[in-house]
């Protein structure tokens, strides 16, 4: 399937946003990033210290674009993760909270620019890698259609 400049450029600020900052992803291309867009999304790593854990992007030009999708955390985790995100430059902000195995669907309406910061608190206090699918969705194409994982 075939996208539109205005689709990819839609799924970038979120994609960009879990899939670039953390250390794990840290050598992660410009063309690595486009594939995972045309794949409908991707898996992503976080790292999580006494259960806490954070990333902050770099400022992208986001056009007011929304962007829809959802999240899937790894079945082999366990515990239950809290997941925030604030956009530094706007109004934007998800919170959303899920157990291992679950999706949980969300839609992100960006400003003229976007910074996110995103939290991540796992209900068990030790250390781990954070496991996520983050699904895009295809215009006209329901977000939750995305929790299911192409990969991985």
């Amino acid at each position: 399937m075939r996208f539109s400049l205005s689709t990819l450029l839609s799924a970038i600020p979120l994609v960009a946003a879990l899939a670039l900052a953390p250390a794990g992803a840290s050598g992660q291309t410009v063309g690595d990033l486009l594939a995972s867009v045309q794949r409908g999304g991707g898996w992503i790593s976080v790292p999580i210290r006494d259960g806490a854990g954070q990333l902050t992007t770099g400022t992208l030009p986001t056009v007011g674009l929304t962007v829809a999708g959802c999240v899937h955390v790894w079945r082999g985790h366990s515990g239950m993760w809290d997941i925030e995100a604030r956009d530094k430059h706007g109004s934007g902000h998800l919170k959303m909270s899920a157990g291992a195995g679950e999706s949980v669907p969300f839609t992100y309406v960006a400003g003229m620019r976007s910074q996110l910061e995103v939290d991540f608190s796992w209900s068990e206090q030790r250390d781990t890698t954070l496991y996520l699918w983050v699904g895009l969705a295809r215009p006209n194409q329901d977000p939750a259609s995305t929790c299911r994982p192409v990969d991985g």
